[in-house]
């Protein structure tokens, strides 16, 4: 087969990259022209250079090819305006839809987050409101899912959702805010830090997932792929037993948390325009327990199960042999 990846690049896009090419097929990878392409250093793909954002880059890019995953994705905890996330998120997912219609392509799956399920009374379905979704992300994320399930029973074109949990492993170059927070361990700057539920799974299962999905999903059906839950504490305790660096020293209380991400907010965020090392979104996010169980979707699928520990060895790795931490030789190897 021949398949389009939208954000080839990007953390689960490359990732997925490299799995569909290890499986035997063809793969054209959609990357801005401005991307960061380390995670495609040597790999036998086609390149093509678009954006999301423009309808005909959409068209030029589907065309040929058996199915589209639709990856990219502005995945961030803040930017300067509501617009940037509607424009990537939202209407960026309408154009791949739209593209791959007009030129008969069978399905699309498309990348969603099952952090969304999180703020539902049965954590297996979307919620009914967004009126407690606590960030913008979140937000056009639910807009997006929404707007390609609609397109789907409207159009007839086969859209699957894949909702990952909380991927972690290699190639997180961005970093996501997940590895950020590994990244802040490594190099020696969580000295507190805000407790936090979520759910984990290695970036390789997710890219599997992804490939299962487009060949066993149904259309109009989301998929959550997920592995194990955690406490940040816990994944803290993990770090340091492969790592040998210590752990933080005390937890963070909501309230204090709060009121400096208000504080770095007010100033980074409004007054000079750049991103707050602590945004709002992000401290509210700790509220919201994203604990869920993925093992319905998981047996249905047949999703790989890759130990939790491995995949943040593989994140350490990762980080270490591309530069990213300060002081490599005070991480044990």
């Amino acid at each position: 087969m021949k398949y389009l990846v939208t954000g080839a690049n990007g953390f689960v896009g490359s990732n997925l990259v490299k799995d569909l090419l290890a499986n035997g097929n063809e793969v054209r990878g959609l990357v801005r022209k401005t991307s960061n392409r380390i995670n495609l250093k040597g790999l036998d793909l086609e390149l093509v250079e678009g954006d999301i954002r423009n309808p005909e880059d959409m068209v030029k890019a589907v065309e040929g090819v058996d199915g589209v995953f639709h990856t990219a994705a502005l995945y961030s905890f803040w930017s300067s305006s509501y617009d940037d996330f509607y424009r990537t998120n939202v209407e960026g997912t309408l154009n791949v839809l739209n593209g791959a219609k007009k030129v008969d392509v069978d399905r699309v799956v498309v990348t969603s987050t099952a952090s969304l399920l999180a703020h539902s009374e049965d954590k297996q379905s979307l919620p009914k409101s967004t009126d407690q979704l606590p960030s913008d992300y979140k937000l056009s994320k639910y807009m997006a899912e929404k707007e390609a399930l609609n397109f789907a029973e409207e159009t007839g074109l086969q859209v699957i959702i894949a909702s990952p949990t909380v991927p972690i492993g290699p190639g997180d170059y961005g970093p996501t805010p997940t590895g950020r927070l590994i990244l802040e361990f490594l190099n020696g700057k969580m000295k507190g830090y805000v407790e936090m539920k979520f759910n984990l799974v290695d970036v390789g299962d997710v890219a599997r997932g992804h490939l299962l999905a487009m060949e066993k999903g149904e259309s109009g059906e989301r998929y959550v792929l997920g592995h194990k839950n955690w406490s940040l504490s816990e994944v803290i305790g993990v770090l340091a037993r492969l790592t040998g660096l210590p752990k933080p020293r005390f937890e963070i209380p909501y309230p204090i948390a709060l009121t400096a991400a208000w504080i770095d907010e007010f100033f980074e965020g409004f007054l000079m325009n750049r991103k707050p090392a602590v945004p709002i979104s992000a401290i509210h996010s700790t509220r919201v327990d994203e604990r869920i169980d993925p093992s319905p979707w998981m047996e249905e699928l047949g999703l790989p199960e890759t130990p939790t520990a491995e995949s943040l060895k593989k994140a350490v790795d990762w980080f270490l042999e591309n530069g990213y931490v300060n002081k490599p030789e005070a991480v044990k190897s």
